[in-house]
């Protein structure tokens, strides 16, 4: 796959350009944050231009909020997918949702349940298809990585009878083949971007094993190669050894996210603000995209930031119905805005 100009995407630049001033901004976040009724915060959403392509939105968010982010993502990739020249940057973020139905539909069929209404929509490949192929196993149609990852669960739950061995490859896959995807479109910006994502995956492994005390076998198993610092030795990872990996993210360049996480660490913060700091961490590279006039990063910027949006609205909705203090979620809500 040949790379694609930068003056190629001026199109899809300027309807970017367009649309990302209707972003939620830190006032209307405010005003959010004000509310005490979800059902005014579901409101003012619609308002706010959420569910426009849809009559039956206000019933729909009301009965389940996450069908209106569902939708509104889903109205995302489509209008990246309109304006692009080519759609493969936009397949190499939807094929996440790809990967997860797979684990979702593995899981469905060794328990022996239904999860076909569970399955989301934002992939490359209709649900309903991919249950298909999966359950018949006829993988012809998937792509290579995807269909071996599949393959490979199926195997390892056959041996192990351990349903978590099918997240581990399915998501070791899910990065792989979104390097692959991006390396082949040859375009740097979104090979790094790609990169830091399999920085923050691992980050997470780490930090989750050891709260969790998982052994040293389940962290060499789960970190994925191709990140901007090394997890060959990943024995060095195993027990409470942060410092170590405090240290490897110096050596690999990455010393305001090593910073940021050693003051969590010090401060025995929990596992949610570190979630947040690594979500922060990757909408901080965004930034020179706020200025870019031609190429592809303003287009994948504003994609993020649409998903970083839904985050933070619906840590602000779910917040709300529990009862918890507005300052609170505002201490968890990400970036908003690069």
């Amino acid at each position: 796959m040949g790379r694609i100009r930068e003056e190629d995407y001026a199109y899809a630049t300027a309807r970017v350009r367009a649309v990302e001033v209707r972003l939620m901004d830190d006032n209307k976040i405010n005003r959010l944050l004000n509310m005490t009724d979800p059902q005014d915060a579901v409101k003012f959403l619609l308002e706010s231009g959420y569910g426009a392509d849809h009559t039956d939105s206000e019933k729909k968010a009301a009965e389940n909020i996450e069908v209106l982010f569902d939708d509104e993502l889903k109205n995302t990739y489509n209008f990246l997918l309109e304006i692009l020249p080519s759609p493969e940057p936009v397949y190499l973020f939807m094929r996440r949702y790809d990967y997860l139905n797979a684990k979702l539909i593995l899981k469905a069929e060794f328990l022996g349940v239904n999860v076909l209404e569970r399955l989301s929509h934002l992939g490359t490949i209709e649900p309903e298809k991919l249950h298909e192929y999966i359950t018949d196993r006829n993988f012809d149609e998937l792509p290579e990585i995807f269909s071996e990852a599949i393959h490979e669960s199926i195997e390892a739950f056959n041996l192990t009878r351990d349903p978590q061995v099918i997240d581990l490859i399915l998501d070791k896959a899910s990065y792989q083949n979104m390097l692959s995807d991006a390396m082949r479109y040859e375009d740097p910006f979104l090979t790094k971007l790609v990169k830091k994502l399999i920085d923050t995956a691992n980050i997470r492994i780490i930090i989750r094993t050891e709260l969790l005390g998982q052994p040293e076998e389940f962290i060499k198993k789960a970190l994925i190669e191709g990140g901007n610092f090394p997890v060959g030795g990943s024995q060095e990872f195993s027990g409470q050894n942060r410092e170590k990996l405090l240290q490897i993210l110096n050596e690999a360049g990455l010393e305001k996210l090593s910073l940021k996480l050693a003051k969590a660490f010090e401060n025995n913060h929990g596992i949610s603000e570190i979630e947040k700091i690594l979500d922060d961490y990757v909408i901080s590279y965004f930034k020179p995209s706020k200025f870019a006039i031609l190429g592809l990063d303003p287009v994948i910027a504003y994609l993020f930031l649409k998903e970083t949006e839904i985050k933070n609205l619906r840590l602000i909705i779910t917040g709300m119905v529990n009862k918890i203090p507005a300052e609170a979620i505002r201490e968890r809500l990400r970036m908003s805005y690069a």
